[in-house]
């Protein structure tokens, strides 16, 4: 077996991911309820359901979930197998807020916003100086341990390298993540039937051909995008180099 197709059949596959949560309701209502402990949730829709670009400039590709629940509240889920850092932490900062400020600019006043809730599944690098399974994000005195007053966003990360801090709590949530980590179920317990349901829905995924060849344009839309890069860094350079020599170098 090839490596493109040994890493097309992962449970990282975060295009599986994105099919697994906006073809299966059940699994994406439980993600959320992760989120939220304070209340049912009864049902959740996406906001965003379109589809990868097969091109790189076609459209931009969408990597995460955007789900709404039946209150109103925001759900945005990602799976993050390249690690953790400053560049997505703080874009999942500004997108809590662009929500927020979304929901004022089509008429809701500041009181009615609902609450913006991000997760982040992590597999790469962890948070420094956090290695703790959960970690729930909002504004809070530090000093006085006070949460501030009506606060509209929250962000959780879930690092997958610590799951066995959770082996003896394993909820229907932490089964999925034990899946999603192991690349296979918890067994030590019953199964719960929405872990039974993402296996099954991963084995039709991965025996498509069509899905493979989604998988195959990925890796090269993030070839085209490395080598952009890449270029502009060189020309960059090659720019430094020749203002340097023609005011720094003597012939």
């Amino acid at each position: 077996m090839n490596k493109n197709r040994e890493n097309f059949k992962k449970y990282s596959n975060d295009l599986y991911f994105h099919h697994l949560l906006v073809e299966n309701e059940r699994i994406r209502t439980l993600i959320c309820q992760e989120l939220i402990l304070d209340r049912e949730i009864v049902s959740t829709k996406l906001k965003n359901a379109q589809q990868y670009g097969k091109n790189f400039y076609e459209k931009k590709l969408i990597l995460d979930i955007l789900a709404i629940d039946d209150v109103g509240d925001l759900y945005n889920i990602e799976l993050q197998t390249y690690g953790l850092n400053e560049e997505i932490l703080v874009r999942f900062e500004l997108y809590n807020a662009e929500l927020l400020r979304q929901q004022v600019k089509q008429g809701e006043d500041y009181t009615s916003a609902h609450v913006v809730r991000s997760l982040i599944i992590s597999y790469g690098h962890i948070l420094d100086n956090a290695p703790l399974y959960k970690c729930h994000f909002r504004m809070v005195d530090d000093e006085h341990h006070i949460v501030y007053p009506f606060n509209r966003m929250e962000i959780t990360i879930i690092q997958l390298e610590y799951i066995n801090q959770v082996i003896n709590e394993m909820t229907s949530f932490n089964q999925l993540m034990y899946l999603f980590k192991n690349e296979k179920p918890y067994d030590k317990i019953e199964i719960d039937y929405r872990i039974k349901e993402a296996i099954q829905m991963h084995d039709k995924y991965i025996s498509s051909e069509e899905s493979y060849l989604e998988y195959l344009d990925r890796l090269d839309n993030e070839n085209i995008k490395f080598q952009n890069n890449s270029r502009e860094t060189s020309d960059y350079t090659r720019k430094i180099i020749s203002y340097i020599e023609l005011h720094y170098m003597e012939d």
